[in-house]
C-alpha cells in the first residue's frame, strides 16, 4: 500500500480546511425555522421530540399528533428523536437547533466508520483523508446534514454495521462481528431502507473485494453475511407493531401503514416510473444538484472520469469501485419512488458514490509508486471536487436558508395567533395543506392535518370517527382551511361545513390558512 508520505500533509490539510468550512456551512441560518425542503418531514420528526419533551419514559410508545386521535402513529423506533429531546433538556438550547446538532453530530461521526471501512480495504492512510473530505463537502450532507431528520444518525449505524462486519470478517474476529450485528439491528430499526442498502454492499463486499473467498474462509462469511441479514427481523417486527398501532387511527389506517399495498407502491414505486424516462431525469437532477455539481469546463463529468481513471491506473481496484457504484445505484433502483420524491434519501446511498470516488483516487495515487506526479494529481481532483462542493451549495442551497421568516415574524403571523385563539388542550382541524405537520408543530398543539388522498373523502367517514375519538376537553378548538380552498368555488360547502362542526364563520388570516375558531372559544362581536 503506497502511503506517498512526501505529500501526506496535504491531504490532512485539505481535510482540516473541508471540516473548518463545513461546520460554518452546516450552521448557517441556524435560528430560522424548519420550513426549508421537506419541512413536512422535519417537523414530521421535531413533533414527535417535542412530546417527549419532560417525559425520558415515552419511547416506543411516542405520539405524533398530526392524524388526530389515537395519537400515536409510530414508524421509526425514535432513537433520533429520544436524544433531541433529552438534549434539549440538558442543555437548555431550542428544540430546532437540538435536533440539527444532533443532526450534525451523527454527520461527523460517519467519518469513523468510512475510515474504519476505507482501512480495512487497504487504502492508504493519505486517500482516506481525500475520502472523508469530499464526503464533509458535497451539498447533500452540507443542507441535509443539519435538517431535522434521521438520516445522518441511520447512515451512521448502517455504515458502522457495514465497517464493522468487514473488519470483523477480515480479521476473522467474533468480536467486531458481534459489534456489526448490532449496528445493524440499530440501523434496521431506525431507517430500514437505509439499512438495506448498507446490508446489500457489506454482503458484496466480504464475497469479492478480495476475490472469490477460500474454502477456509467460508464459516467467516456465512458468519458475516448472517450477522448483515438478521436484523431485517427486529426491523419487521417493530414495522408490523407500527402498523398494529396505526390501525387504531382510521387517517393512519388509510395512507401509512407499512405492509399496505398503497405504502409498498409508495416505497418501490411502479414499473411505469422505474422504465420512465422523465422520472429518471428528474431523479438524475438530484444527483447532479446534490453529489455531481458543474464544474468549469468538464461540467458534471470530473467525478465519471476520475472513476474511470482510478480503474485503468489501479485495475485491481476495479471491484470495489465496481460494488460501491452498485450499492449507490440500488437505492433509486430499489425505492425508485422514494427517491424520485424525495432528495434527503441521497443521504442513504451518495455515501457509496464518494467512497468509490475515494477508492478511485487512491488508484491514481498508487499507480506508479516511483513516480511524483500521481499523488498531487489525486490531492488536486479532490479539492477541486470540494470547492464546487462548497459552491452549489452556496448557489443552490443557502438561499433556500436566508430566503426562510425568521422565528420571530412565525410568532406573529401563526404561533401568537393560534395559542391566543384555541387553548393548549384543544384539537385544530387542518385542511387543504395535505398531513403537513408545519402548522400543528409550531402552533404547540395537537391536530387532524387532514390528508389530501384520492379515496378519503370530506367529510367522510375517517373523520367522523377521528372525531368521535377526541375527549370532551380535546374537542375541535378551531379549523385552519388553506385560502385555495375558500376560494375556488366551496365557501358554500365551507359555511354549512363550519356550522356543524359548531366552529364561528368569522375566521383571520394567518400563514397557513384562514382560522376559524369554535364558537365557545370565538371573541363576541
Amino acid at each position: 500500500m503506497q502511503q506517498f508520505p512526501a505529500f501526506s500533509k496535504i491531504p490532512l490539510l485539505l481535510f482540516v480546511c473541508v471540516v473548518v468550512a463545513s461546520l460554518w456551512a452546516l450552521t448557517r441560518e441556524w435560528q430560522k425555522p424548519l420550513l426549508d425542503l421537506h419541512s413536512f418531514r422535519q417537523t414530521q420528526t421535531a413533533i414527535s421530540a417535542y412530546y417527549m419533551v419532560g417525559n425520558p419514559g415515552v419511547f416506543f410508545d411516542y405520539i405524533t399528533p398530526v392524524l388526530g386521535k389515537p395519537w400515536r402513529i409510530p414508524m421509526e423506533v425514535p432513537f433520533y428523536q429520544w436524544i433531541v429531546a433529552r438534549w434539549h433538556e440538558l442543555s437548555g438550547m431550542g428544540l430546532d437547533q437540538s435536533g440539527k446538532l444532533v443532526s450534525i453530530v451523527f454527520l461527523l461521526a460517519c467519518l469513523w466508520p468510512i475510515w474504519k471501512l476505507l482501512e480495512e480495504l487497504t487504502i492508504s492512510l493519505a486517500a482516506r483523508w481525500l475520502s472523508a473530505a469530499v464526503f464533509l463537502s458535497v451539498p447533500l450532507h452540507l443542507y441535509w446534514g443539519r435538517a431535522f431528520l434521521i438520516e445522518t444518525m441511520g447512515l451512521f449505524l448502517s455504515l458502522s454495521m457495514a465497517a464493522c462486519l468487514f473488519a470483523g470478517y477480515q480479521k476473522k474476529n467474533w468480536r467486531w462481528l458481534v459489534a456489526g450485528l448490532a449496528f445493524g439491528i440499530l440501523a434496521a430499526l431506525c431507517k430500514i431502507t437505509t439499512w438495506a442498502l448498507a446490508c446489500g454492499v457489506t454482503g458484496l463486499l466480504v464475497l469479492f473485494s478480495n476475490g472469490i473467498p477460500k474454502r477456509n474462509d467460508i464459516l467467516w462469511v456465512a458468519a458475516a453475511g448472517f450477522a448483515a441479514v438478521l436484523p431485517i427481523v427486529p426491523g419487521k417486527l417493530w414495522l408490523n407493531h407500527g402498523d398494529s398501532v396505526k390501525s387504531a387511527n382510521p387517517f393512519a389506517l388509510e395512507i401509512i401503514t407499512a405492509n399496505s399495498a398503497k405504502q409498498t407502491a409508495w416505497n418501490f414505486g411502479t414499473w411505469e416510473q422505474k422504465t420512465s424516462p422523465d422520472i429518471w431525469q428528474h431523479i438524475s437532477r438530484h444527483i447532479t444538484d446534490q453529489l455531481l455539481p458543474p464544474i468549469p469546463i468538464v461540467g458534471h463529468w470530473l467525478v465519471p472520469l476520475i472513476l474511470i481513471a482510478g480503474a485503468a491506473a489501479s485495475p485491481h481496484r476495479i471491484p470495489l469501485i465496481l460494488i460501491f457504484l452498485v450499492g449507490f445505484a440500488a437505492g433509486p433502483l430499489i425505492f425508485t419512488n422514494l427517491y424520485f420524491e424525495h432528495n434527503y434519501y441521497w443521504v442513504a446511498n451518495g455515501v457509496w458514490l464518494l467512497l468509490a470516488l475515494g477508492v478511485a483516487l487512491a488508484g491514481i495515487a498508487e499507480c506508479d509508486p516511483k513516480a511524483k506526479w500521481p499523488a498531487p494529481v489525486a490531492t488536486v481532483a479532490c479539492a477541486v471536487i470540494c470547492i464546487a462542493g462548497f459552491a452549489a451549495w452556496q448557489q443552490k442551497f443557502l438561499p433556500i436558508l436566508q430566503n426562510l421568516p425568521t422565528r420571530e415574524k412565525l410568532a406573529e403571523v401563526w404561533i401568537k395567533p393560534v395559542q391566543d385563539s384555541v387553548p393548549p388542550d384543544r384539537t385544530i382541524l387542518i385542511l387543504g395543506n395535505d398531513w403537513n405537520p408545519n402548522s400543528l408543530y409550531y402552533a404547540e398543539r395537537k391536530g387532524i392535518a387532514f390528508p389530501s388522498a384520492d379515496w378519503i373523502p370530506l367529510p367522510g367517514p375517517q373523520l367522523e370517527e377521528s372525531l368521535k375519538n377526541l375527549g370532551p376537553d380535546e374537542k375541535l378548538g378551531a379549523v385552519v382551511v388553506n385560502e385555495q380552498l375558500l376560494n375556488s368555488g366551496n365557501q358554500a360547502f365551507f359555511t354549512d361545513f363550519l356550522n356543524r362542526l359548531g366552529m364561528s364563520q368569522n375566521g383571520s388570516r394567518t400563514a397557513f390558512g384562514i382560522l376559524f375558531p369554535s364558537s365557545d372559544l370565538a371573541a363576541p362581536n
